[in-house]
């Protein structure tokens, strides 16, 4: 078993190793997306690592195939979520998945409409996707994603 933080690279943190940013809430919630689907929730912690790369964050959504699966609402998880969440990248993700139901702001106030909450679950935990690419917004270097899972090694001229 390979930890999170080694497939998925924290975008504040240099290191690969697991990151002070984000809490063991964080890891485990990234751990079950790495064996679920390729989910806004993890897209939103992912950057390009690769040698040289000042601004790898955020990955461009290239979707082939989306899917969306009915996930039990978590309103504690959510609100907890939402702090963590850069929004601008989200949404610009979101859209690029098929899903225009977010606004272009948002802040902790609209945590209170259950609207809102249900849009902003619908987005971080029922759409997966399936097949695409991530796209590193400085080099334009693809990261295939296959069956949900997004491959982001990189070349060894790019470490």
């Amino acid at each position: 078993f390979l930890p999170a933080a080694l497939l998925f690279p924290c975008r504040q943190s240099t290191s690969i190793a697991l990151c002070q940013h984000h809490s063991s809430e964080d890891a485990q919630a990234l751990r079950l997306d790495l064996f679920g689907k390729m989910r806004l929730l993890t897209h939103n912690m992912l950057s390009s690592n690769i040698k040289g790369v000042v601004n790898g964050f955020p990955l461009r959504i290239e979707a082939e195939k989306v899917l969306e699966k009915n996930v039990e609402m978590n309103s504690d998880f959510l609100k907890n979520m939402f702090e963590k969440i850069e929004w601008k990248a989200f949404v610009e993700a979101s859209r690029g998945m098929g899903y225009t139901e977010l606004p272009e702001e948002a802040d902790s106030s609209m945590l209170d409409s259950d609207e809102f909450l249900n849009r902003f679950h619908h987005a971080l935990l029922e759409l997966h996707l399936e097949e695409g690419a991530l796209v590193c917004p400085e080099t334009g270097r693809r990261f295939p994603v296959r069956k949900g899972i997004p491959n982001m090694l990189l070349h060894e001229d790019e470490v």
